[in-house]
């Protein structure tokens, strides 16, 4: 069942009363017509105003930001990019994001320590935005200078790492959204 604000329901209350006011003609008898008169109003209101809910609700759809991500994998050059890409037509602002490895939550320092030490020899860099624009791209992790076996072994590390993203949309909708590494 719809729920009713107060806007509404005053609204209706009147136009109900205008009607009825209206259609006794200030005479004491109310006329069949009258009351169809009224009920032909409310019902064109209450479409008006579903319309015009639906209308808002169409626009800030069309505004949202749309963030997913983009994977770049390279073996022969040793090269791994996980990059956020904003693919809707409004902004994602105060992007925030969190870090888990194996279900448990790391710092950006902890994440890039536990993979330096795992790797070495590689060049890590690792961050993101406070916001992205509508449709672009920021890398979050890029990883260089992996061969053979370190290449497959930091793949696989891949797969126990996550990230949660919390952003906010133009509108001050707050999104939260989790994304998976490694996973086609």
């Amino acid at each position: 069942m719809q729920k009713f604000d107060k806007m509404t329901v005053i609204a209706v209350l009147l136009t109900f009363s205008a009607g009825v006011i209206v259609g006794q003609g200030f005479s004491i008898g109310i006329k069949l017509s009258d009351l169809i008169a009224t009920a032909a109003a409310l019902i064109t209101f209450l479409f008006a105003w579903n319309g015009l809910k639906h209308n808002e609700k169409q626009f800030l759809n069309s505004i949202q930001p749309v963030i997913e991500k983009l994977e770049y994998y390279s073996k022969p050059e040793g090269l791994y990019r996980y990059t956020l890409h904003n693919y809707g037509n409004g902004a994602a602002i105060k992007l925030e994001y969190k870090l888990f490895l194996g279900g448990k939550e790391l710092s950006q320092i902890g994440i890039e320590d536990k993979i330096k030490a795992s790797f070495k020899g590689i060049k890590l860099e690792l961050g993101g935005p406070l916001g992205i624009s509508p449709n672009s791209s920021h890398s979050l992790i890029t990883a260089r200078g992996l061969s053979g076996s370190d290449y497959e072994r930091f793949l696989f590390l891949l797969k126990n790492l996550r990230v949660e993203l919390k952003f906010r949309t133009t509108q001050d909708q707050v999104i939260t959204k989790q994304l998976l590494f490694g996973h086609f």
